[in-house]
Parts: C-alpha cells; structure tokens; sequence
C-alpha cells in the first residue's frame, strides 16, 4: 500500500496519537532558568522549505552563547523533537532547554548547556505535517553544523549534541554535513559526544546500511550514546505508521547491521517505558556519565 493511502486506514490510531503527544516535552520548565539558545525559527515555510532570504548555513541566537563571548570549556548543545500538540512551540523548546540544563547539572554535569530551536511544527495533512517537518529537520543539519563550525573556530572546548525524538534527525544531519566540510575537518575538529534519546529517525541510521552516517559518526564523535525503549507508543504509531519502519529510540540500531566501534546502544526501557515526552527525567546520569 500506499504512505498515504496507508494513512487513510490507520487515521484514527494516529490522530489520537498525535494529538496526546507532547513529543517536545511535557514538564513544565516554570522554576528552571532557560539557557540561552540557538534559534532558526520562521525560517521555513509549511512545506519545509527555506524561505526566501535566507542562507542555508544561517542563524539566530537568543541570550548570550557562551564561548562566543569569553572562552567556554564545554557546550552540550539540546535539539528538541516535532510538535503538534497545538502548543506554543516555541515555549516548549524553551521548556525542554530549561529541564535539559537543569536534569543534567543535578546528575553532575559542569559545562554549558544551550538549545537549538528550529520550526518543528510546519506542514499539515494526513501525517500532521510529519514528512514537513522532517524536511525541515534535515535541513537543520547544515545550521547546527554551522554553529559548532562558529563555537570551535572560536577557541572553545568540546562541543556535545543531545536530541530528544526528532531532533534525531538534525543531530545526524549535522555530523553528516561535518563530515564533508573541509574547514572543520583540516582544522582537527570535533564532535565530543553525541547522545540522542527516543530517536525519531529509521534504525540503520547509524549502521553500514546508512554508509553516510555510519562514516559520519564513525569519523566526527569521539563516542556516540544512544537510548532507547522498546515501549516506546509515541515511536510505535506515529513513526512505524508513517513511515514503515521501526526507529532508532524504539529498537536501537537494526539487528544484524554493524555500527561504528565509538557506538552504543543503551536499552532504558526498564526506567522509560512508555514515556517518551519526559525520557530525559529518566537517563540523565547515565547520560553525564557517558560525556567522556
């Protein structure tokens, strides 16, 4: 069948998926100090697309970066995921910074974390503008590149990436696009540590069937992490019914694919389960603890 004849079958189990999901987060961030963040916001249109004017590697912050005024020994920088939960989407990236920065400071983490806020709730139709929205994920990619590019080139320490759900896929794309950059790779640059968690993105991502990203982690990160839970509900319907496959924050890596030697699968759904919008309240030790 069809994706999006597929779609119209499984419409209902899918809208009120979709509709109860807080994939960005659920914990409200009232009484955490939202850190300052990188943003490319309303850079894109409903179809995921670029709008006019501007450049492909460009973007916005809000509050100040460190490391960008005054040298900074370690960033660990948050992606957060899709939303379509009919929520201010932005207030909820500032929410998932502000509970990322204070989860992992409490389990002992002492550099500076940042969020990167991207247009996470464009598009509409049968998939809740989820083929949108990952256009504009990719596309992200080449930004947060952009940035560890800036944040390096100035002098600073190691640059970390966290993802939650969707982010996935702007947290891969990103390596992806080091990877083939000649400045940041004849400058010795790179990634310290990656760590993606409820991966909204196919599970030979990181493997020999994806041989571009597999090169990518395997040649730009010191040590990738990724966390998973095999009960995962949000990742069963809306990512395997859209896209017929199962994801990387259900499963892991596939089975039977090889993964780059700097990778490891982390299975956490004895402590996650099925609670994908507040993953982070469960793994942030474990999490710290894996930032060699």
């Amino acid at each position: 069948m069809e994706r999006r004849q597929f779609l119209t079958t499984a419409g209902a189990a899918f809208t009120a998926t979709v509709t109860g999901a807080a994939v960005v987060g659920s914990e409200s961030a009232a009484a955490a100090t939202v850190p300052p963040y990188v943003t490319t916001r309303e850079q894109f249109d409903d179809d995921g697309e670029l709008k006019p004017g501007y450049t492909a590697t460009e973007y916005d912050t809000v509050g100040t970066i460190p490391g960008f005024d005054g040298y900074a020994g370690d960033v660990t920088v948050m992606i957060h995921g899709w939303s379509k939960s009919g929520d201010d989407p932005e207030a909820a990236a500032r929410d998932r910074f502000a509970k990322t920065k204070t989860r992992l400071e409490n389990a002992g983490y002492d550099g500076e974390v940042i969020g990167f806020s991207w247009d996470n709730d464009v598009g509409g139709g049968l998939d809740f503008g989820w083929s949108e929205a990952q256009k504009a994920a990719q596309a992200n990619g080449l930004k947060l590149a952009q940035f560890a590019y800036d944040w390096q080139s100035s002098g600073n320490g190691d640059v970390r990436f966290t993802s939650h759900s969707l982010g996935a896929q702007v947290l891969f794309w990103a390596l992806r696009t080091l990877d083939g950059s000649s400045l940041w790779n004849g400058a010795g640059y790179e990634v310290r540590t990656v760590h993606p968690f409820g991966a909204a993105t196919d599970n030979e991502t990181p493997t020999d069937e994806d041989s571009d990203t597999y090169d990518a982690v395997a040649n730009q990160v010191t040590a990738a992490h990724n966390y998973h839970s095999e009960a995962d509900d949000v990742l069963q319907w809306v990512y395997n019914t859209v896209e017929f496959d199962q994801a990387l924050g259900e499963t892991g890596a596939e089975a039977g694919n090889s993964v780059p030697s700097n990778y490891s699968d982390h299975d956490r759904t004895d402590s996650v389960g099925d609670d994908h919008g507040t993953y982070l309240e469960h793994i942030a030790p474990q999490l710290v603890g894996h930032m060699i």
